[in-house]
């Protein structure tokens, strides 16, 4: 048995759901040491002296000391431990409750293999950049303590990761200076970053500094503005200044006139209008991505602002609380049975009219209702496949990437297909599809596309565009390009893109930010994700033993 990086411990008062947890994974094989789980917060906090765990993986209901309460303590006395919280049910607020309380990811039970192994893979990823920070010169990354030294889009996302994760390193240098100790913060999003960069001839550096350049004459010079590109997702701006509610919806309205809709994608502005100094840069980081969640799920440009803490501030904020759209409690069992007894229409039938997801695009769905009701439908599929089809487990687990990916893109018909894939495949294997491919211009047509992925990999190429540009069903085109080519239409873009990433890796000076964004992906945590699933080892490890 190899030894241990780190250490795993789970806290739930039901013993069913602990020993869920323990079985779920091979935990060595991850070099995972998993600790003897505790039954409540308080037994948690005995341990954490003794065993010191590193990743810690909560339920938020128990006895004597819940969840949330648990994630304040840790976040206070233990900020280094990485936080998971875990839920029997769907809830806006405990979720956001998780993210203030520094917890990394947000899990609904029943917990599935993939939704663990990505949330462990994203702790890991923290960790490890803990450590590379660690043996960093902190003078020179410091630079003198400078202001300026923020101005610099790597530097200022260093630290906002930092404290988004807990960690505390000391900052003093930000308290000292007086002239931002009361400022706002707004952050743009863009969910079209990757066609964006087509018209900088995807020069990542030249399109950020673009964006970064007409915000700022946007912003203007009063307030003292700071204005950067999160290096961790090039899909992101913040800009921080001296300013009132009403200086912050006016500049949130220019914005999304500047980037029109038809030429930019959809884009959200979140305000935060509560006054902070650049300390407290990480604690206003997670309110903006918590409430991020809350927009509606479909291609509008949309202005969003964090509730306040008082009573009088969320009744402000009613305008963008979705109502919520669960899914019932019985749906688990229905689909399950469906599934297993093929009833192929009317399992469609169940997921897409269910809560009328169909429409989800239509407004009156949020971005997290789409994603917990899919992480629900998806994690019971994912179960079915393991118990009674596992010979199509990693076709399922492709096709839940893949849906994770166009859920981010606020692209509902590509969710749709890929959904529809999912499902098709469940009765598809060992049924003979060998006709689907014979006819010649059938045969053309997908080496037409294989090509064009083959130099256009760094695109955002979706099998929803490929399928309506070569007139053909989405699923149909999936499945014959997986029998001509033995792999499906997403797994061979994302192999093209992870050799190309690894080819890229050879130029020490070209960092890993940038080689992400290079071959298609502008979250560099989702790209870390996939690098190692695909190649074994994080896009850091892999550099550094080219370099050895």
């Amino acid at each position: 048995m190899k030894s241990m990086k780190y250490k795993v411990l789970a806290a739930d008062d039901e013993f069913w759901s602990r020993e869920n947890i323990r079985s779920l994974i091979p935990w060595e094989e991850y070099s995972l040491e998993f600790l003897e789980p505790a039954c409540d917060g308080e037994e948690v906090l005995e341990r954490i002296p003794e065993e010191h765990p590193d990743i810690i993986l909560t339920d938020i209901n128990m006895p004597f000391l819940s969840g949330l309460e648990l994630l304040q303590r840790l976040q206070k006395e233990y900020p280094d431990i990485v936080t998971v919280a875990i839920s029997g049910y769907d809830d806006f607020d405990k979720v956001k409750g998780v993210f203030v309380s520094g917890g990394l990811d947000y899990l609904l039970k029943p917990v599935g293999k993939e939704e663990l192994v990505k949330v462990l893979t994203k702790a890991l990823g923290v960790l490890e950049e803990r450590e590379n920070a660690k043996k960093q010169d902190e003078t020179s990354r410091i630079q003198e303590h400078k202001l300026s030294s923020f101005l610099e889009d790597s530097e200022y996302s260093a630290l906002l990761s930092g404290k988004l994760y807990g960690q505390s390193a000391s900052q003093t240098y930000v308290s000292s200076t007086n002239t931002f100790s009361e400022v706002t913060t707004l952050m743009v999003k863009f969910y079209n970053i990757t066609e964006i960069a087509e018209q900088f001839e995807h020069d990542n550096l030249l399109m950020s500094w673009n964006i970064k350049y007409r915000l700022r004459e946007l912003t203007g010079s009063a307030g003292n503005p700071i204005i950067f590109n999160n290096s961790n997702k090039m899909s992101e701006f913040l800009i921080v200044k001296t300013a009132d509610a009403r200086e912050l919806r006016t500049l949130s309205e220019n914005i999304l006139k500047e980037f029109p809709l038809e030429e930019y994608g959809p884009v959200s502005v979140v305000l935060h209008e509560q006054t902070s100094s650049l300390d407290d840069i990480g604690t206003v980081y997670r309110e903006l991505i918590s409430t991020l969640v809350t927009r509606p799920f479909n291609r509008s440009h949309c202005i969003l602002s964090c509730p306040e803490e008082k009573n009088s501030g969320l009744q402000k904020n009613e305008d963008i609380q979705m109502s919520g759209k669960a899914a019932p409690a019985h749906m688990e069992t229905e689909l399950y049975h469906l599934l297993s007894t093929g009833q192929k229409a009317e399992t469609e039938k169940l997921i897409f009219k269910t809560c009328n997801f169909r429409h989800c695009d239509d407004g009156t769905w949020s971005y997290l209702d789409v994603k917990q009701y899919v992480g629900r439908i998806t994690g019971i599929m994912y179960r079915y496949v393991q118990e009674k089809c596992p010979e199509l487990t990693a076709q399922a687990e492709e096709a839940m990437d893949n849906i994770d990916y166009y859920m981010k893109c606020l692209n509902a018909p590509s969710l749709f297909a890929s959904l529809k894939i999912l499902l098709d495949s469940l009765w598809e294997s060992g049924e003979d599809r060998s006709s689907d491919s014979n006819s010649s211009s059938i045969v053309q047509q997908v080496e037409q596309i294989h090509r064009y992925m083959e130099r256009s990999y760094h695109e955002n190429i979706t099998l929803t565009a490929l399928a309506e540009q070569y007139h053909m069903d989405a699923s149909y085109l999936s499945r014959i390009f997986s029998q001509k080519y033995g792999e499906t239409i997403i797994a061979f873009l994302t192999r093209i893109r992870m050799e190309k990433a690894a080819e890229l890796m050879k130029d020490q000076d070209k960092k890993l930010e940038t080689i992400s964004f290079l071959v298609g992906y502008d979250d560099y945590n989702y790209f870390s994700r996939v690098f190692r699933k695909k190649m074994g080892c994080s896009p850091r490890e892999y550099r550094n033993n080219l370099a050895q």
